[in-house]
């Protein structure tokens, strides 16, 4: 047999308790850290692997410019050796 609250004896006298919500954490903060860390780490080492392979091709092209540079000189002295 079930009995509600009016038909319960000294009902009135029950005092209500309030229970706080119950909260469930997830995930972990030295988790979240250890993943951000990792992404800014794995960024850092591809732009210095970028900016390296671009130092690295552009050299050659400097190297081009100044042989370029050279002939022409050169050309130049033994067209003024010749006249």
């Amino acid at each position: 047999m079930v009995l509600t609250d009016e038909q319960r004896p000294d009902s009135d006298q029950e005092p209500q308790i309030q229970q706080p919500p119950v909260v469930i954490r997830q995930g972990s903060g030295g988790l979240a850290t250890v993943l951000a860390a990792l992404l800014i780490a794995g960024s850092v080492i591809y732009a210095i692997n970028v900016w390296s392979t671009t130092k690295r091709e552009t050299a050659p092209g400097r190297n081009l410019e100044r042989g370029i540079e050279r002939l022409k000189d050169a050309a130049g002295a033994a067209r003024e050796q010749g006249q």
